[in-house]
């Protein structure tokens, strides 16, 4: 950004840790409901992060701030990268932005590809895992468990539309989030009970082991590309991959 003419201040990254122990499966597990149960209470109370670069962007006129933009992010008419993904969608990459030329520096010029092809495949992935009649009879059991507990629920998703619903309705003042986060706390407790009971997580990991292996070379190899490109990178910033 400053060989363009402009300042940036780096933005501070979110909650990794959190992040990363998210399951793409809705797995929860009996310490994380415990704690924090889906943690949509603790989300909802968190102060959003300031923008480092709000001050700057404020002095800026709207044409200013509209050409700050794009030199971060791409311009609409700028040079554009047009990845087709395999089995999915095209889609069309900014490549002279300076997240994209940054990106590129660190990973070499093919991560954007394999990153949306790597997406494109773990999306899949998942999909796969939970149509497979191994996740499917986890999931009855999961629902007759609940069903036993006082929670009529029709799937895994219903006991976090429920707290939407309740977030989103209740009262947002201390007491009342305190009560909400209480409940969410005592159907989680619950909902991993019942995963338990119903040995979720050891299908979820047997029917991807299934998915995975149906998977053509040609798909699969995207994944050690990814993986080179990472550990380059962060062999070259002395950070070893973890194994």
């Amino acid at each position: 950004m400053r060989s363009r003419g402009f300042g940036y201040s780096e933005v501070p990254v979110g909650d990794v840790q959190r992040e990363a122990a998210t399951s793409p499966y809705g797995l929860l597990p009996r310490s994380r409901a415990a704690q924090d149960g889906y943690g949509l209470t603790v989300q909802r109370l968190k102060t959003p992060p300031a923008d480092p670069n709000a001050q700057r962007l404020s002095a800026l006129s709207e044409r200013e701030r509209g050409v700050w933009e794009a030199a971060l992010k791409g311009a609409e008419n700028g040079p554009r990268q047009v990845i087709e993904l395999p089995e999915g969608p095209s889609l069309s990459i900014p490549t002279g932005s300076c997240a994209s030329v940054a990106r590129q520096k660190v990973y070499g010029t093919s991560w954007e590809r394999n990153h949306f092809t790597l997406q494109n495949l773990s999306n899949s992935i998942v999909e796969d895992t939970l149509d497979h009649p191994l996740v499917k009879a986890a999931e009855r059991k999961w629902v007759v468990c609940m069903r036993h507990e006082g929670f009529p629920y029709q799937d895994r998703e219903d006991p976090l539309r429920a707290m939407r619903r309740h977030l989103d309705s209740g009262k947002s003042d201390a007491a009342g989030l305190r009560a909400t986060g209480e409940e969410e706390l005592r159907i989680a407790r619950r909902d991993a009970a019942c995963q338990a009971e119903a040995d979720l997580a050891e299908q979820v990991a047997r029917a991807q082991k299934l998915v995975e292996s149906a998977l053509s070379p040609a798909r699969t190899s995207v994944l050690k590309d990814f993986r080179a490109a990472r550990q380059a990178a962060l062999t070259g910033a002395g950070v070893p991959l973890a194994r």
